[in-house]
């Protein structure tokens, strides 16, 4: 018999009676929220490829779900996508979860966005930063990306100047392009003042 990938790691699914009866008993800690499926970047890895881009979620149904998960004890929320950054309501939303006293906002990003997005967010709320960093250079970065920008060196000063400013991790997805560089992309982002390497 072929083994089933997920088998092999012991992942298992809830019933959805199981999963409602959880769910009632156990408040929520964290979750994490798509609001887009759009990037500016095309990182080889990245679903986006794989499915068509669907949009922003609007920002009143982001609204609904983060009152409600608030509302059941949420006290962690992190906002993807796509490139969170290029949401048009990424500063509202953060203002609204701060305002449901979400205590940890954090944000996943690609860290292509100018600087004063970044400081802006977090004078909103966010405090936790995770973004993504697969080389150990400008140029690795943009390879990597499989975008046109050249925003290689941009992001790297992103890293270094946010993890001044707050509780930034640097997350490497490890592909046949750079697992042979993953101890130097380890010691460069260290380099940088991160809080944190995933």
């Amino acid at each position: 018999m072929k083994n089933k990938p997920l088998e092999s790691i012991g992942f298992y699914t809830l019933s959805d009676e199981r999963a409602a009866n959880a769910s009632d008993t156990s408040p929520m800690q964290r979750c994490e929220l798509i609001l887009t499926d759009r990037c500016n970047f095309k990182c080889a890895y990245c679903r986006s490829l794989r499915e068509e881009a669907r949009g922003d979620l609007p920002i009143e149904q982001a609204k609904k779900v983060v009152r409600s998960w608030a509302e059941d004890g949420l006290k962690n929320i992190r906002f993807s996508g796509g490139e969170p950054t290029i949401y048009p309501h990424i500063v509202d939303i953060v203002k609204f979860a701060k305002d449901c006293e979400i205590e940890r906002i954090a944000i996943s990003t690609n860290g292509s966005a100018d600087l004063s997005v970044y400081e802006e967010l977090v004078d909103n709320g966010v405090n936790d930063i995770s973004i993504s960093l697969d080389g150990c250079c400008a140029a690795d970065v943009e390879d990597m990306s499989g975008s046109s920008l050249k925003v290689g060196s941009k992001v790297i000063q992103n890293i270094a100047d946010l993890s001044k400013l707050t509780y930034v991790t640097v997350g490497i997805v490890l592909t046949d392009d750079n697992y042979d560089k993953v101890c130097e992309i380890i010691e460069y982002a260290d380099s940088l003042g991160v809080a944190d390497i995933r």
